[in-house]
C-alpha cells in the first residue's frame, strides 16, 4: 500500500464525518477530490472517494431537507436519461459500453441535483466557483513543473488529476479566467491578490499544454471579458497585460504549433488537426444513419475506424475489419462534444443536452434583468457573466474535445440553476422590504392626518 493511499484511507472517513454534520462541506470536498483524484494511486476497486463523498452528501442533505428544488434546468437534465437509455437499448456495437456511459451521466446528474439543493446564498455561489479554480491548481502544478522542466516541446500531455489530455487541461485553465478576471477587477482585496498571482500561472499552463483549441478559446474569452467589464479602461489594461504575459512566456516552438490553427494546408496543419475533420464527418454520418437514437453512448469510439478508414493513434493505422477490437487497434473519440453526442445519442439525447446550455444562458440573462438594490444588482451582474463566459469557454473548447462526461460541466449546470433561484429570492425579499416601507409610510401619514383632525 502506498503512503498516499494510506493517507487517503484516513482522510476520507474524516471528510465523510464532517459531511454528515454539514452537507455543503461534502460538496466542496467532492470538488477537491475530483481534481486531486486519489483513486489513480493503485487503489482497490471499491475505493472511489468521490463516490463515497457524494453518497454521504446525499444522505446528509436528505436528513435535513425540508424542500426540494426542481427548476427547469434540473428537469431538462433529468430528461437526458430516458434518451440515453433508449440509445443504449439500440446500440450498434456494445450495449454494455453504452449502459456504462449512461450510469456515469446519471451519477453526474445526481451531483448536479445536490449542487442545486445546497447552494443557498451568493456567498455559496462564489465559494463554489473558487473551489473549482483552487482545486484545479493541483493539475496546474503538474503542467507547470513538466513544462518548466523542459518536457514535451509541443505538448505537456499530463497524466495528472483527471488524466485528461492537453486539450482538456487547457480548457479547465481557460474556464478559470473569467472568475480570476472579474474578481480581480471587482472582488474583495483577498480575491484581487489571489487572482493577480494565479492568473499568470494559468496562462503558463495554457501555453504548456500546447493545445491549439485552448489557445483559440483563450483569446475569444479574453475579447469577451474585456467587452463585458464595466471598468473599460482597467478591463482592457488587464486583458492587455494577460496577452503580453502569454506572448512573453510562449517559446517559438509553441507559437509555431499555435499558428497552424489558421493554416489551410493539410500538411502544415498536421495529422492531429486533419483527423478532426475526418472524425467530425464520421460523427455526422453516424447521426444521419440513426438520427433518433444514435449508435449508442461510447459506441462512436468503437465504430469510428470503419468510418475514417484508420485506427486511433498519433499516426494512422489502416483499418482492417479483422483487427477491430484487438490490442493496439482502437478507435478515436469524435474530438467534438457536439458531433459525438449527435452520433452516440441521436436526437433523444442531444436535444435535451444541448438545451441545457440554452436554458443556462436564458437564466443568466434573466438574473441581470431582475430588480434589485444597486449593490446586489452589481454582484449579480458579475457572477452571471462569470458563469456565462465559463460555459462559453467550455462550448468553444468542446468543439475540439469530447467532454459530455466531465464532472464539473454538470456542477456548473447546477450552479446556474441555484444562482437563478437565489436571485429570485433576493428579489422577493427586496420587494417585501419595499412593500413594508410603503406600509410604514402610509401608516405614518394616516396617523399624522388623524392627529391633525383631532387637533382641529
Amino acid at each position: 500500500m502506498s503512503l498516499r493511499l494510506a493517507f487517503m484511507l484516513i482522510l476520507v472517513p474524516i471528510l465523510i464525518v464532517m459531511t454528515m454534520r454539514k452537507p455543503i462541506f461534502g460538496l466542496y470536498a467532492t470538488i477537491v477530490m475530483y481534481y486531486f483524484r486519489p483513486d489513480i494511486w493503485d487503489q482497490p476497486s471499491w475505493w472511489q472517494p468521490v463516490l463515497w463523498l457524494t453518497v454521504a452528501t446525499m444522505v446528509s442533505w436528505g436528513m435535513r431537507a425540508k424542500t426540494v428544488r426542481m427548476p427547469g434546468i434540473m428537469l431538462c437534465a433529468i430528461a437526458v436519461i430516458p434518451g440515453m437509455l433508449l440509445a443504449s437499448l439500440t446500440a450498434f456495437k456494445s450495449e454494455d459500453a453504452s449502459m456504462a456511459a449512461t450510469v456515469v451521466i446519471m451519477k453526474l446528474i445526481i451531483a448536479m441535483f445536490l449542487v442545486v439543493q445546497l447552494l443557498r446564498t451568493p456567498k455559496d455561489i462564489l465559494t463554489f466557483l473558487w473551489m473549482n479554480v483552487i482545486a484545479n491548481l493541483w493539475t496546474l502544478k503538474s503542467v507547470v513543473i513538466i513544462t518548466a522542466g523542459g518536457g514535451d516541446a509541443s505538448r505537456a500531455n499530463v497524466a495528472a488529476a483527471q488524466g485528461g489530455g492537453a486539450n482538456y487541461l487547457a480548457m479547465t485553465f481557460v474556464m478559470a479566467l473569467p472568475l480570476l478576471y472579474f474578481r480581480y477587477l471587482h472582488g474583495s482585496s483577498r480575491e484581487r491578490k489571489f487572482a493577480f498571482w494565479v492568473a499568470p500561472f494559468m496562462l503558463f499552463g495554457i501555453m504548456g499544454t500546447g493545445s491549439r483549441g485552448g489557445f483559440l478559446t483563450m483569446f475569444i474569452i479574453m475579447i469577451l471579458m474585456s467587452i463585458r467589464s464595466k471598468q473599460k479602461a482597467k478591463g482592457f489594461a488587464t486583458i492587455f497585460a494577460m496577452i503580453l504575459i502569454f506572448v512573453v512566456i510562449t517559446p517559438p516552438k509553441k507559437w509555431e504549433r499555435f499558428m497552424t490553427t489558421f493554416e489551410t494546408s493539410n500538411q502544415k496543419r498536421g495529422f492531429a488537426a486533419n483527423s478532426r475533420l475526418d472524425l467530425w464527418k464520421a460523427g455526422w454520418q453516424m447521426f444521419l444513419e440513426s438520427p433518433i437514437t444514435g449508435v449508442g453512448l461510447d459506441n462512436y469510439q468503437l465504430l469510428s475506424p470503419r468510418y475514417t478508414g484508420y485506427f486511433g493513434g498519433k499516426s494512422p493505422i489502416p483499418y482492417r475489419p479483422e483487427l477491430e477490437g484487438t490490442k493496439g487497434h482502437r478507435g478515436f473519440v469524435a474530438h467534438s462534444t457536439w458531433f459525438q453526442t449527435l452520433a452516440d445519442g441521436g436526437l433523444v439525447t442531444s436535444v435535451p443536452f444541448f438545451a441545457l446550455f440554452f436554458l443556462c444562458f436564458v437564466a443568466l440573462r434573466r438574473t441581470r434583468r431582475m430588480p434589485l438594490p444597486p449593490a446586489e444588482k452589481k454582484e449579480v451582474y458579475f457572477i452571471s457573466h462569470i458563469y456565462e463566459l465559463t460555459l462559453l469557454a467550455f462550448i468553444i473548447a468542446s468543439t475540439f474535445g469530447s467532454h459530455m462526461k466531465i464532472d464539473f460541466l454538470w456542477w456548473y449546470f447546477g450552479g446556474v440553476a441555484a444562482f437563478e433561484i437565489i436571485v429570485r429570492q433576493q428579489v422577493f425579499q427586496w420587494q417585501q422590504i419595499q412593500h413594508q416601507s410603503f406600509l410604514n409610510l402610509h401608516n405614518q401619514q394616516h396617523a399624522a392626518q388623524e392627529n391633525a383632525e383631532a387637533t382641529t
